[in-house]
């Protein structure tokens, strides 16, 4: 048998050709907003962040502005991704909604007495 124990991915720390900031984790969070607005998920905001640095992350909430519902994504602001990866074992993880591989859905923005519906719009 095998074991294999990850290391992590030290984010929490500065290397050589890279930055990890609040300002680069906003940015990222915009991103994220944009590509799900992208994605038809229109009626999404950016609610809140917390500028307290955790363990080379930051918080974001996203709500829907129909069923009130938040979101958290919790990401890091490397600055240059390629230069990270290059000098790490692992990439950085990003957590939506307590997963390290989910992506947003409009499921994720479900509340009582709300039933999703998906429809079609002009291009």
């Amino acid at each position: 048998m095998t074991v294999f124990i990850n290391p992590g991915s030290h984010i929490g720390e500065t290397g050589e050709g890279w930055t990890n900031t609040f300002k680069g984790a906003k940015a990222e969070a915009e991103r994220w907003l944009k590509q799900m607005h992208e994605d038809g998920l229109l009626d999404v905001v950016l609610a809140t962040w917390d500028e307290t640095e955790m363990d080379g992350r930051w918080k974001f909430e996203f709500e829907h502005t129909v069923t009130k519902k938040r979101v958290t994504l919790e990401t890091h602001g490397i600055s240059d991704i390629e230069t990270y990866c290059k000098r790490r074992i692992f990439s950085p993880k990003v957590y939506w909604d307590g997963s390290s591989c989910g992506a947003p859905e409009i499921e994720h923005f479900a509340a009582p007495g709300f039933q999703v519906l998906k429809s079609f719009k002009a291009t």
